[in-house]
């Protein structure tokens, strides 16, 4: 017959906060999420040089390229929205 003698040990207690610590801690973590939220989205846009209809066209060609040769269908319709995009703000 064996027998296993396992050491006792005393553990702290956990945190006697209950139900009501938690709801508060949890509170206070979404006032936080919140204030950060609002925070970022109060930052206003950097100011750049704003690139033409042209310019932004030929970026999503560039774009589309890359996938030429893995997926042409998609390619496709980068190409294809980068048309439209020339021509619905050429008229603008």
């Amino acid at each position: 017959m064996t027998s296993h003698i396992l050491p006792s040990q005393s553990f702290r207690p956990a945190r006697s906060g209950g139900v009501g610590q938690a709801f508060g801690d949890l509170a206070l973590a979404a006032a936080r999420l919140t204030r950060a939220l609002m925070s970022s989205l109060s930052r206003g846009v950097p100011r750049g040089r704003r690139h033409s209809a042209i310019e932004e066209a030929n970026e999503l060609r560039q774009f589309a390229n890359g996938y030429l040769r893995t997926d042409p269908g998609f390619a496709a319709d980068l190409m294809a929205a980068a048309d439209r995009h020339e021509l619905i703000n050429e008229k603008a």
